[in-house]
């Protein structure tokens, strides 16, 4: 464990025993009209790998944000609300980075382990300033977001070359980018969130590779560790904890992506 780049004692480790509180949060802007069918089938999976005693709340947001079902044990309760979803059709504001800070807050005072599933194209067209207001109040929170992007036939259709990519994000970040409804920024946005709460991104390109994401993000619910260190000062300032896997040796070990 590294706290703010400085290894830590390690004090306790345990398996986490409590039930989960999971939000599932869904985009029903008009983007996700024609795809619904296909995710929504898969969700299945996630019910079907959830504990009896965990409970579940549905979330949904396109230009504002609602709560579709309160927390309940009861997982049909959830499998019948996604079934009445109702999707926006036509052009529609997707006030994604605010929604989902609305959606941490509905959780904060929730005890337990707590977790948002979230089903989204990941695309925003609020103010510039929600995405910092989103990324602060991540940083301070205990939920953890496990993103599932949609829309993976558009993502690859619409990939750019290299050379555009490079020139896109130097935009991005340089605010210069004129599009906000764009899949690259989409993406680093999601991977984002999900580096800052310990959760995972996924970006399926099809269909068939929903059901699979869905059961390892169950099995990712309800298998959860506990574990502690006594900082060095108590500071009341943010710091960066990180927690790696080593071998025998002490040496990281290497993650899919290469890193440790």
């Amino acid at each position: 464990v590294l706290d703010n780049g400085v290894e830590q004692r390690i004090t306790n480790f345990a398996a986490v025993e409590e039930s989960a509180q999971v939000l599932v949060l869904v985009e029903t802007g008009p983007a996700v009209y024609l795809l619904h069918k296909q995710h929504l089938a898969a969700a299945g999976a996630l019910l079907e790998g959830l504990a009896a005693n965990d409970r579940v709340a549905l979330g949904t947001y396109n230009e504002s944000t609602r709560l579709a079902l309160n927390l309940t044990d009861d997982k049909l309760a959830l499998a019948r609300a996604l079934d009445h979803l109702q999707y926006g059709l036509g052009m529609a504001d997707l006030n994604f980075y605010a929604s989902l800070a609305t959606a941490l807050d509905w959780l904060a005072p929730v005890p337990g382990k707590k977790a948002v599933v979230l089903l989204t194209t990941g695309l925003d067209s609020s103010a510039a300033g929600n995405w910092e207001g989103l990324l602060a109040k991540l940083r301070a929170s205990d939920v953890m977001v496990l993103a599932v992007a949609l829309g993976g036939e558009l993502r690859s259709a619409g990939k750019p070359s290299k050379r555009q990519a490079k020139r896109q994000a130097k935009q991005a970040d340089s605010g210069a980018d004129n599009s906000s409804l764009s899949f690259q920024r989409a993406d680093r946005a999601l991977e984002t969130i999900a580096e800052e709460t310990g959760g995972r991104a996924y970006f399926p390109r099809d269909a068939n590779e929903f059901p699979a994401i869905y059961r390892q993000i169950a099995s990712l619910l309800r298998n959860t560790y506990s574990l502690g260190f006594a900082p060095a000062a108590r500071d009341g300032r943010m710091h960066k904890i990180e927690v790696q896997l080593v071998d025998e040796r002490g040496q990281p070990l290497a993650g899919k992506n290469g890193k440790p």
